[in-house]
């Protein structure tokens, strides 16, 4: 059995809200009705076997979660690490999570970009009507002074 909560009623996006995709991610769900369980890991520190377990269900290792990209600007060789220096990493410099997860059920997912979120969480079109255009547009002037030619 797992650490996290796994019902499909049940919403959870793990973020950093130190990331400018963490932070729009964030941005699209504070719109929908649907409770949303938001785990920022900046201010949240999430133990071990919840990044095991969340690696696990994207069929990643823990340092497949990490961008590398900012710690080989920090000149930090990782050639070495195992699963505890990754956690210790992510546990410690909430930048490097590389996109944030979306859980829902046993759906996860990250979220590379941030509108992918409300289709995860089945939103669409952040709550905004569909039509099929059924209707001609009205491009009759509403005034005497308007000229549409």
């Amino acid at each position: 059995m797992g650490v996290l909560a796994r019902d499909d009623k049940q919403f959870t996006l793990i973020y950093s809200s130190n990331t400018r995709v963490g932070k729009h991610t964030l941005s699209y769900l504070q719109g929908i009705e649907e409770k949303v369980h938001t785990i920022d890991i900046s201010k949240v520190k999430v133990p071990g076997t919840q990044w095991a377990e969340v690696a696990d269900a994207l069929g990643k290792t823990i340092g497949d979660l990490v961008d590398k990209r900012i710690l080989e600007d920090e000149d930090t060789n990782t050639s070495d690490f195992d699963s505890d220096d990754w956690i210790k990493i992510l546990q410690n410099n909430d930048g490097v999570l590389t996109q944030p997860i979306a859980i829902n059920g046993k759906k996860t997912v990250q979220i590379v970009n941030p509108p992918d979120v409300m289709n995860f969480f089945g939103v669409e079109s952040a709550g905004i009507e569909k039509t099929m255009h059924t209707e001609e547009p009205n491009i009759k002037p509403k005034t005497d002074d308007e000229s549409f030619k």
